[in-house]
């Protein structure tokens, strides 16, 4: 093998970047030659590469987002057409092709379960492909973390705790909104690590009646604040997700948003404290890696190389309790969601007396 490619597609997050030097400094050893695809499937359905050498991926690990670009609506499978406006053409085994006529060899993709879902159909159309998992909803079966997730913790402990000084100050109630889609995993790890009082997560519905009772005991026991971790997809009983809007041509349409400035003012109105929504949005998965992460993209990175190398595909790498492991692409794409019941993080949030919205 003398030449592979490398792609970042999806949602950024830190870590990418850590993974793109692993695969170069990797391929570098073995003097075989990297191309980067560039904007994520755009590149791939357009043939957008960029030549990577040692060079071009000196200090990248410790820079956030992907170097390469990327995009979280085109998918290769349904492009929209340059030719036809408002139609589609599938682009797989053009991108393909065009990716051989290059000398490209073989593909790792680093994206969450649409984009891998994606390079399932590029590997299946004759590219070998290995996935790399990343999302900072950390809900992936691949992968537990997946890449990330740690840093995307970090910063939102990090706007909690600014939260808190502002909402001492006024004696506020402080509802935090918070990513992660259909799994709680963000909310519930970022908003333990600060301090919350509430935490709701999509994985259970909250009854807000006792939401706001816990508020008042809270405040009324003379703490000056409360700090309400919810996330985006969170829903009270018998009710439906806050959803923002619907982007038919992404491969998540659905986009959760405005679940805490509902429920600010629900609670300003039942509890009679003022209430303040903060929606974190995407600075939960900005700036630069976490050390965890760096070395994360880094092992999944090499561990990908190491599999192409051996002429392995059709595979996700991961870790489970700290070992790498991998996986067949799955057929079909399941969020991995927090199991409330066996959950040690959950248990010990409930022992220490974090509300979760149910009685």
């Amino acid at each position: 093998m003398k030449k592979i490619a490398v792609m970042t597609a999806g949602g950024d997050c830190p870590g990418l970047n850590s993974v793109i030097r692993a695969v170069v400094l990797s391929a570098a050893a073995k003097s075989m030659e990297v191309v980067g695809v560039l904007d994520g499937f755009i590149g791939f359905c357009e043939g957008k590469y960029m030549k990577l050498d040692k060079k071009t991926v000196e200090d990248i690990e410790s820079l956030g987002g992907t170097m390469l670009g990327s995009s979280n609506k085109e998918a290769p499978f349904r492009y929209p057409s340059k030719t036809s406006p408002g139609e589609y053409e599938d682009k797989v085994e053009w991108g393909v092709k065009n990716l051989k006529k290059n000398g490209v060899e073989a593909l790792m993709v680093i994206g969450g379960d649409g984009s891998l879902d994606s390079a399932r159909m590029i590997d299946e159309a004759g590219m070998p492909t290995v996935g790399v998992p990343k999302t900072i909803d950390n809900d992936m079966v691949a992968s537990d973390p997946t890449i990330g997730f740690s840093t995307a913790v970090e910063n939102v402990v990090e706007a909690i705790g600014k939260l808190k000084t502002t909402a001492y100050s006024h004696r506020r109630v402080m509802v935090v909104e918070i990513m992660g889609r259909t799994s709680g995993y963000l909310t519930l790890h970022g908003g333990f690590s600060a301090g919350a009082d509430v935490i709701l997560l999509p994985e259970i519905e909250y009854d807000l009646s006792a939401v706001a009772e816990k508020v008042k005991a809270i405040m009324k026991g003379g703490k000056r604040y409360v700090v309400v971790a919810v996330s985006e997809a969170a829903k009270e009983v018998g009710g439906e997700e806050v959803v923002s809007r619907i982007v038919a041509d992404s491969f998540e349409s659905k986009r959760y948003g405005g679940v805490g400035a509902k429920l600010a003012h629900e609670l300003e109105v039942l509890t009679g404290h003022e209430a303040r929504a903060t929606v974190l949005g995407h600075t939960q998965r900005g700036g630069a890696p976490n050390a965890f992460d760096i070395m994360l993209g880094a092992k999944l990175g090499s561990y990908a190389f190491d599999l192409v190398v051996s002429g392995e595909s059709g595979v996700i790498v991961g870790v489970e309790a700290g070992r790498l492991t991998k996986m067949k692409y799955p057929k079909t794409r399941e969020a991995r969601l927090l199991d409330v019941g066996k959950d040690d993080l959950m248990r010990t949030a409930r022992d220490m007396g974090v509300f979760f919205g149910v009685s």
